[in-house]
């Protein structure tokens, strides 16, 4: 049981880590504006944006200081340094004024940190798939900031990579799969080929209704993607239980998105899209603490 906290605690840490990482990605351009903005301090953060970095601060502070609390002794200074660092930095972005070169510095820590983290608090997945799992979460967490709270180029860039290694991770993850974990797999290939393809389309052409087309087509190859793992037995009955609430976090999805487009609620949209984010986190929280705590059983002792 300590073990599966312990891998709880560091999902926590990754995709808030991840989120921080995400509200400090810097856009591109570099006119004169730009880089007085960079040394001097300007701009501004939008309400979703500081929403997201506040959680982000609150998640992965509260995660960091679990693992201080019950591993210091264990914890290198190199990864402390950075996450500690880089939460600290984006804390301090928050205030009108701070020069946002401290906000490049801040995404430098995190990622570091975040690259850092698997070796340093010393976690080690006893499943192939839930390598697979942990990587298709935070590429998730990346397409769902893109879509619902920020669509800077950085962030659209991003999440075309995200949708790369959602692919790849999927591979991973449906290695010793069942009949019925097999199909939900399969299913969300097809569904991110398919916004890969939509996303390629959208950058090199622009908007056009085919666009729009291809994303309900995804939406509904996906939806049928977690409620074959609903039904997956090697995922066990938590696991279940978490692509349920991913089907959940889909529909919530779709409502912070119509919501967003309207001009008087769309920043309602934008609040209500971290409802999803927080189903998503649970979702393959519970996917990966189903295939681990399978595995943890039958690794355990009989009498």
């Amino acid at each position: 049981m300590e073990s599966l906290t312990k891998k709880k605690q560091f999902l926590l840490l990754q995709f808030c880590l991840l989120l921080l990482a995400c509200t400090t990605l810097p856009e591109f351009g570099f006119s004169v504006g730009d880089i007085a903005g960079a040394l001097f301090g300007g701009g501004g953060l939008s309400i979703p944006v500081i929403i997201a970095r506040i959680i982000g601060i609150i998640g992965s502070g509260m995660a960091l200081y679990w693992f201080y609390g019950n591993a210091a002794d264990k914890l290198p200074l190199s990864f402390l340094c950075s996450a500690a660092g880089g939460i600290v930095l984006t804390l301090i972005t928050l205030f009108p004024g701070t020069p946002d070169w401290l906000g490049y510095i801040a995404v430098a820590a995190l990622f570091a940190a975040l690259y850092l983290a698997k070796d340093s608090l010393d976690v080690d997945w006893k499943q192939e798939s839930t390598q697979g799992a942990y990587l298709i979460l935070l590429a998730t967490l990346v397409h769902l900031y893109y879509n619902n709270i920020e669509n800077k180029l950085t962030m659209a860039v991003a999440a075309l990579i995200a949708l790369f290694i959602f692919i790849k991770a999927l591979g991973t993850f449906g290695v010793s799969m069942d009949n019925e974990g097999a199909k939900g797999v399969s299913k969300l290939k097809v569904a991110a080929w398919i916004g890969i393809v939509a996303s390629a389309i959208m950058l090199l052409l622009g908007w056009i209704p085919l666009i729009g087309m291809a994303n309900l087509v995804a939406f509904i190859i996906e939806f049928m993607g977690y409620g074959c793992l609903t039904r997956s037995a090697t995922v066990g009955r938590e696991g279940q239980t978490g692509a349920a609430k991913l089907r959940t976090s889909m529909i919530i999805g779709i409502a912070a998105a119509v919501l967003g487009i309207i001009p008087v609620v769309g920043i309602a949209g934008k609040i209500i899209a971290f409802i999803g984010f927080w189903l998503v986190l649970q979702g393959w929280t519970k996917i990966i603490l189903g295939l681990e705590q399978d595995k943890e059983q039958l690794d355990s002792p009989q009498y």
